[in-house]
């Protein structure tokens, strides 16, 4: 409640996460109804205000509730105000507290660019792209989104997460108006790529006995059949039991079709280096004094690495664009890799005029 002279007002605010028609309507209407009603009995010459506050208000939702109210609740004033500063007030001399939004330098930034690229944001991100990878390439649910909402109901993460990736998405022009669809992904990728470049530490593993690759290939199959065994498992329940696994790298290009580089020993993703689960896969970190046969890295991002993972005749292997993100930067031979990658794959991810 506030006054201003001999005028008393009483407002009633509603949140909306998602910044749309179809949300905010019933909510400024909600707001309209207990506004009037605390009004009332406030005093018969108490000023009922409804007000809408968001992370972003366009124009024309600004412009859509202003009509709304005034067609059909032309006694109340009516309010919405976002983060950036934006202010819209009418009816009851409220306009005077109307305000433009901060410019873009003002604005503080709640997620810094870098956490575009977080771990659940790359899963999310590889959920949106799915659609132009074939299943074999890339595990992720595949249909078409219209909002935060459904984005977090597929991933399985929380609504928060996927609305704050689909708020930075849109304020940076990476998904069109209307639905989820990506655009801009050549710009996209770059940033994502860059975003990737960081020094990985790999743990050299040799086999206990001698190994081949059909053996190792036969030892994921085995590991893999068990671990689906148990697919609810939690996060603690995983911590304390089988670790998750992958190929990598040009392992997992292999697998998935596309051998260009040789020569290169395997790579293979773990959530932790379990002694138990290396010994079921044949492999020991004791140092022997010569040549790995196998390098190990625990993934920086494992839900985007191990969630979108594929198996390709029993055995995991890492998607396609996580292959291609850990390809681009090894210095061996990686950057031929990844330009395989590039034309045979990522350009089916392209938008059609970047193609």
């Amino acid at each position: 409640m506030a006054r201003h002279g001999n005028r008393i007002y009483v407002f009633e605010l509603k949140a909306s996460s998602e910044p749309r028609k179809d949300r905010a309507v019933p909510l400024i209407s909600q707001a309209i109804l207990e506004a009037k009603r605390a009004a009332d009995q406030v005093s018969d010459r108490a000023i009922p205000v409804a007000v809408l506050v968001s992370n972003h208000v366009s124009d024309s939702l600004s412009e859509h509730i202003k009509d709304f109210a005034l067609r059909n609740a032309p006694d109340v004033g009516v309010g919405l105000i976002d983060a950036g500063g934006l202010r819209r007030f009418v009816g009851h001399g409220l306009e005077a507290l109307n305000a433009e939004r901060h410019s873009v330098e003002q604005i503080p930034k709640e997620v810094s660019p870098a956490n575009l690229f977080s771990d659940l944001n790359q899963w999310m991100l590889k959920i949106l792209l799915s659609q132009s990878i074939p299943e074999s390439l890339l595990s992720a649910p595949r249909k078409h989104y219209e909002n935060a909402s459904q984005l977090a109901e597929a991933a399985g993460v929380s609504v928060m997460s996927a609305f704050r990736l689909v708020r930075q998405l849109s304020e940076e022009g990476f998904v069109e108006e209307g639905g989820l669809r990506v655009v801009q992904t050549e710009e996209l990728l770059e940033r994502w790529l860059s975003a990737s470049r960081y020094r990985v530490h790999e743990t050299p593993a040799r086999w206990i006995l001698s190994g081949d690759k059909n053996a190792f290939y036969g030892a994921l199959r085995s590991y893999a059949r068990r671990m689906r065994s148990t697919p609810s498992a939690s996060k603690a329940d995983r911590e304390r039991n089988m670790p998750r696994l992958c190929l990598a790298l040009f392992s997992a290009a292999e697998l998935l079709g596309f051998k260009f580089v040789h020569g290169i020993q395997p790579h293979l993703y773990i959530e932790r280096l379990d002694k138990d689960a290396l010994r079921e896969l044949g492999l020991s970190l004791e140092a022997t004094g010569r040549q790995p046969d196998l390098f190990l890295r625990i993934p920086r991002k494992p839900e985007s690495v191990f969630r979108a993972a594929v198996e390709h005749d029993g055995v995991p292997a890492s998607d396609i664009l996580q292959v291609w993100l850990d390809v681009s930067n090894h210095p061996a031979r990686g950057k031929s890799q990844a330009e395989l990658l590039r034309k045979r794959v990522l350009s089916h991810v392209l938008d059609k005029e970047e193609a």
